[in-house]
């Protein structure tokens, strides 16, 4: 018999691959399992990092834009990407978006500001800026710290990313921290404080819109005397502060040390034997716009008056008025008296945007008057009021008066006086001197008796462009040769271009001999700033034989190094420099402005390298550069840098070390050019040949290499 079988083999194979299937499904289900539990929380973190990195520079650029509205008086409006959205799984399941947190802390304690001591142009104490700044009590302003506070799920060692107090720096949940960027507090002596107002309070996933609006802007500095001690809110401690990620005291001739003061806050001790340069700005973060009303006055000076007049003359007495950071106030009442029956032509004047209001005052009897000002009035008149000022004028019948230029003007009504005085740029200064007489006459020889550095880097030198001869004159140096010609009543702009970079808190003195057979001393304050062309009505004047002089080897330790191009673009700029300093220089910002019509914008379509960066400086022991935005994510209309002088940051620093190591650099800006269409064409500019020049030539582009403790580098570029 055939044996059909009972179809128990066929069943058991089926079984086997049923117990199969399921034992597949289970490493299936296994493998899924880890998959979510592992891989796609490391892919989170991924991108949780990715976007941590973007938000910092977020708020990088948010602090820079602060900084400017603080500077300049308007600022683009800064989007900070709170938080981000994990990529779609189709398998697999995500957690919720991140979300994150901007804010302001307005638990920060106050700044704080003692023993400080404004001083004049001249160097002397200013009485009446120090009734408000000098005061028995320290001069304080509430201020608040920027903070970002990052939600993730998976990246848990993400920092806080905070600004303090000049300076964006990571917190990490281990209490470490690390400089976003370098302080801005303290740079040379440049001291710049950005009070934070307004509440700010933005969560969630999505991006939000912050727009810095200016409450105080630093348009005047005061000069203040060596000694002060500014305190600031940090949650940072005083050795960290001292250290050589901030103020690094051991290397900074202008911060004697840093202790901490209390209550969260530390307090930095300036070198009693060095001026600095205070500026106080206020700005305003808040949700909502122009929450923050502006400051009231504060105090009044007298910024320029006669110390002598002659009876029957009219001369000008210049008032300004500040508010409590120190900044000037516009459309503030001043009002006007005298007290030896002289008279103003008006009583009651408006400040204008500088702060300043400017009255005609006419001298009445001869002996001392006093004129006294007050805003808004005079009532209960006290010079030793920070709201009213006063000054003596010795009135005669006749005799010689002071001048009511830049500084003083000691001439007689009949000579060649001092009209005004300012800055043309960097190392420029210029005097407007006019021929207040009725014959043409020619200066024979000029020198430069003193110059006050307030403790900045002192010039040796100065070329006098504007004379025929353009002669070279040392400070406290011999008169040397030098014709311009003044005829009556046509004011000439007599330019001297120095070796340093100039401030507006130094002054000079200057002697003119003339073929008149008489001289007159010039006190020239360096206060406002004008671009002007130097010379005049005199023909003979213009910018010296040179075209603007023979621009200076050094500055500021800065060799110029030559090697002039446009790079292979042929629209760039670049040329080499090395530090002669005996200690290590930082370049961390750049200014650039160009004069040319179709050369305003910068902006690169290259990739990284040389010619990859709007801004690339190689060469020292750290690459410096800047890039406006990748040309594959981003319109040159959108993102070009703006030639226009505007300060551009360095996303990293050029470190050039001192004597030693004498560190050299080559310095590329480019491409010039324009931006047209809808802003996403850009056109670069051919330069062809360049040139250097002096700073009193016609020159077409400028580029200012600004040291984090070194004064500023100018260099000035022109078409052949």
């Amino acid at each position: 018999m055939t044996d059909r079988g009972d179809g128990a083999g066929d069943r058991d194979r089926a079984v086997t691959v049923q117990i199969g299937a399921v034992i597949l499904f289970g490493f299936l289900i296994v493998a899924l399992s880890m998959y979510q539990a592992t891989v796609v929380p490391d892919q989170n973190r991924e991108v949780e990092f990715l976007h941590n990195q973007e938000v910092q520079t977020d708020v990088v650029e948010l602090s820079d834009s602060v900084a400017a509205a603080g500077r300049v008086g308007s600022a683009a409006p800064q989007t900070v990407k709170l938080g981000t959205r994990y990529p779609s799984r189709a398998f697999f399941v995500n957690p919720p978006p991140a979300t994150g947190r901007l804010s302001t802390n307005r638990s920060a304690a106050d700044v704080s500001l003692s023993n400080v001591s404004v001083l004049r142009p001249d160097g002397a104490v200013d009485d009446e800026a120090n009734d408000y700044w000098n005061d028995t009590e320290p001069v304080e302003f509430d201020t608040a710290f920027l903070v970002y506070e990052p939600r993730y799920n998976n990246y848990r060692e993400a920092p806080t990313t905070r600004y303090e107090s000049g300076v964006v720096f990571n917190r990490f949940p281990s209490g470490s921290t690390l400089n976003v960027t370098d302080q801005r507090l303290v740079d040379g002596d440049r001291i710049t404080l950005v009070v934070v107002k307004g509440d700010l309070s933005a969560s969630g996933v999505d991006a939000t819109s912050v727009d810095p609006s200016a409450v105080s802007v630093v348009t005047r500095r005061e000069r203040i005397a060596g000694g002060a001690t500014i305190t600031v809110p940090s949650t940072r401690g005083a050795n960290v502060w001292r250290g050589p990620e901030l103020l690094n005291v051991s290397g900074n001739p202008y911060v004697d040390d840093v202790v901490d003061a209390g209550d969260g806050r530390v307090s930095i001790q300036f070198d009693e034997t060095r001026n600095t340069s205070l500026g106080v700005a206020v700005v305003d973060v808040g949700d909502g716009a122009d929450t923050v009303a502006a400051p009231d006055p504060a105090y009044l000076s007298v910024e320029r008056a006669p110390s002598v007049a002659s009876n029957g003359t009219t001369r000008e007495v210049v008032v300004e008025v500040r508010d409590r950071y120190g900044n000037p106030v516009d459309d503030a009442t001043v009002s006007a008296s005298a007290t030896n029956d002289g008279t103003f032509a008006t009583g009651t004047l408006a400040t204008g945007e500088d702060g300043l209001a400017t009255f005609e005052y006419t001298p009445g009897d001869t002996g001392t008057e006093e004129l006294r000002f007050g805003t808004p009035d005079l009532t209960g008149f006290d010079a030793d009021e920070p709201l009213d000022a006063n000054v003596s004028v010795e009135v005669n019948a006749g005799a010689a008066g002071a001048g009511d230029g830049g500084a003083t003007d000691p001439n007689p009504p009949d000579s060649v006086v001092l009209v005004d005085s300012f800055r043309k740029n960097q190392t420029t200064a210029v005097l407007q001197l006019e021929n207040r007489g009725t014959e043409t006459v020619n200066s024979s020889a000029v020198r430069i008796n003193f110059f006050s550095d307030g403790g900045g880097q002192t010039p040796t030198y100065a070329d006098l462009i504007s004379a025929s001869e353009s002669p070279r004159l040392d400070i406290a140096g011999p008169s040397e040769n030098a014709t311009i010609e003044f005829e009556p009543g046509q004011p000439v702009n007599v330019c001297y271009v120095f070796d340093e970079s100039l401030r507006g808190d130094e002054f000079f003195v200057s002697t003119y001999a003339f073929d008149a057979e008489f001289s007159e001393q010039y006190f020239v304050g360096l206060t406002d700033s004008e671009d002007v062309q130097c010379g005049g009505s005199a023909g003979d004047g213009g910018d010296g034989g040179d075209g603007g002089g023979t621009p200076p080897s050094v500055q500021n330790g800065i060799e110029y190094d030559g090697n002039l191009g446009s790079g292979g673009s042929g629209s760039a700029v670049v040329f080499d420099v090395t530090n002669t300093n005996s200690q290590t220089v930082r370049i961390n910002r750049i200014e650039v402005e160009s004069r040319i019509g179709d050369a305003q914008r910068i902006w690169d379509t290259d990739g990284p390298g040389q010619f990859g960066y709007e801004v690339y400086i190689p060469g020292g022991q750290n690459t410096g550069f800047a890039e406006a935005g990748n040309p594959q994510n981003f319109d040159p209309g959108d993102a070009a840098f703006t030639a226009d002088g505007s300060t551009i940051s360095l996303s990293s620093n050029a470190v050039l070390a001192g004597s030693g190591g004498a560190d050299s650099a080559t310095v590329t800006v480019g491409d010039f050019g324009r931006v047209f269409g809808n802003g996403n064409n850009f056109d670069p500019y051919d330069f062809g040949t360049l040139d250097r020049v002096g700073s009193g030539a016609d020159w077409d582009v400028s580029v200012t290499l600004r040291f984090q403790s070194l004064g500023d580098v100018t260099f000035y570029f022109r078409e052949a």
